[in-house]
């Protein structure tokens, strides 16, 4: 069998998986202009509308426009984000931005750019994780309240102010911490409210499992190498399952992998040993089996209706057992015509543990849906992947390893 064609083979099925799209499909939103009219259309997706400066949207005739926050009162996206056009508080900035409105009541919350604001009848006000400052006997000391909290105390304030007073001090600077305490505010006073992120999750957990290849180059640790040997397998089948985290809603670029895979082998390694006196000839047999576990760290490159593509850092963590089946030394005397010493002694030595930085890319097939296929490009290299000994030769030998994957979402 030609391993290196069925490499190149599973390479195009990724490059072809990569870059083969469907057709873009239309979802429901609307944009909210000057004169409180509402159009329905499209507005290509952005990987974070809290920080964007203005959007693409496509009517239901086709026509493709751009707006940015001068130019609507704001616009709603189909899972229910909304975004209105809103001056910052207490800002020189002469322009109005996009706010998403993350709880609408008699106090809402709002954010933009990684920043919250919260609102009532009479003000907007940012709250910030900002150190809070007092003065004692004349001096200017910080205290553990922090800023956000006194905001809260003073937005929030009342007769169910005071009944949250513990829970407001015990509020962390986070969305759902803050969402939390808020609609306590509301149930406590029996107000009406409407949360506008209910159903956005957080962040999206799926399980994936996969089937691949590896493919192993090696690279003598010392040049040149007094060791010659050939490999007989380089490709190496492999299985895994794992998870997917992706679809973070503050961090929508990045997603973590986290698998479990599996790969067993049967190998021959043949090697060669010519020094002045001696040659020395050894042929092994083994079988190796290997439990890998690794870790990544993805960020998203750019994204269409229903494939995303991205490149991803991390490790992976092999645990390795080998068995010997057989394994012979020839060893000649060059001097001597016929004397010749045979040994059954392993020359092949591994690692139990391999630590692999690794690269790769790869693209994410139907991402919204509820399972997604995933092709992925991964590189590994290995520091002293494993020894050959035998006469007076050892040398260890680093490795580069490129794998193929294909996966499914679930």
């Amino acid at each position: 069998m030609n391993y290196t064609a069925s490499f190149a083979i599973l390479v195009g099925c990724f490059l072809f998986i990569t870059f083969e799209g469907p057709c873009q499909g239309l979802a429901f939103d609307y944009i909210i202009k000057k004169d409180s009219t509402r159009i329905s259309g499209t507005i290509v997706r952005s990987f974070d509308f809290n920080k964007t400066t203005s959007i693409t949207f496509v009517d239901r005739s086709g026509t493709k426009s751009e707006f940015g926050p001068k130019d609507i009162l704001g616009f709603r996206l189909s899972n229910g984000r909304t975004f209105q056009s809103r001056f910052l508080p207490d800002s020189d900035r002469k322009e109005p931005v996009f706010f998403q409105l993350i709880l609408r009541g008699r106090v809402s919350l709002l954010s933009y750019n990684s920043r919250f604001f919260v609102e009532n009848e009479k003000e907007f006000l940012e709250i910030t994780n900002a150190p809070s400052y007092r003065e004692i006997n004349g001096n200017v000391v910080m205290t553990r309240r922090k800023k956000y909290i006194r905001v809260l105390h003073y937005m929030l304030y009342g007769p169910c102010g005071l009944q949250l007073q513990e829970k407001i001090a015990k509020t962390q600077f986070t969305e759902v911490s803050l969402i939390n305490v808020i609609m306590a505010y509301h149930d406590c006073g029996q107000y009406n409210f409407e949360l506008l992120v209910e159903d956005i999750p957080a962040f999206r957990t799926s399980w994936v499992g996969a089937i691949g290849v590896s493919a192993f180059q090696s690279f003598a640790t010392t040049e040149p190498s007094e060791i010659r040997h050939r490999t007989e397998n380089v490709i190496s089948p492999f299985v895994s399952i794992g998870f997917k985290l992706d679809q973070m809603r503050r961090m929508p670029r990045f997603s973590i992998d986290l698998a479990l895979g599996y790969s067993r082998i049967s190998n021959e390694i043949q090697a060669e040993l010519d020094t002045h006196n001696h040659l020395y000839t050894a042929t092994q047999k083994f079988v190796t089996s290997t439990v890998a576990t690794p870790v990544y760290v993805n960020y998203m490159l750019f994204r269409t209706s229903e494939s995303e593509y991205y490149v991803g850092a991390g490790a992976n963590f092999r645990f390795n057992s080998s068995r010997t089946t057989s394994s012979i030394i020839d060893f000649r005397h060059k001097r001597e015509l016929v004397e010749v010493e045979l040994f059954e002694r392993p020359i092949y030595t591994y690692s139990p543990l391999q630590f692999s930085p690794a690269l790769k890319v790869g693209s994410h097939f139907r991402y919204k849906q509820k399972w997604g296929i995933i092709s992925e490009f991964q590189v590994e290299y290995t520091d002293n992947g494993y020894g050959l000994s035998f006469g007076l030769g050892q040398e260890t030998f680093n490795q580069l390893i490129a794998s193929f994957t294909l996966g499914f979402r679930l």
